[in-house]
């Protein structure tokens, strides 16, 4: 017996109000919805993980420094 997997999946992210506020903007600017921002943004860090950049490796813009930083 063959299950068919749905072609997408919808995920849950839990996020504060600042950096909603900024992907509302962003996703206006870019005439789209946050929800398809963030599986862009997603796609995107996947490709670049893929590719051999890693979040958290020098490679990557602003990587991670052992440290929260702020999203200005």
């Amino acid at each position: 017996m063959q299950i068919n997997m749905p072609s997408k999946w919808r995920i849950t992210a839990n996020i504060d109000e600042d950096m909603l506020r900024k992907l509302e903007i962003w996703a206006e600017q870019e005439n789209r919805s946050i929800s398809s921002l963030a599986a862009t943004i997603l796609r995107e860090a996947i490709r670049s993980h893929d590719s051999g950049v890693y979040l958290h490796s020098p490679k990557f813009p602003d990587a991670y420094k052992g440290k929260k930083e702020k999203l200005d």
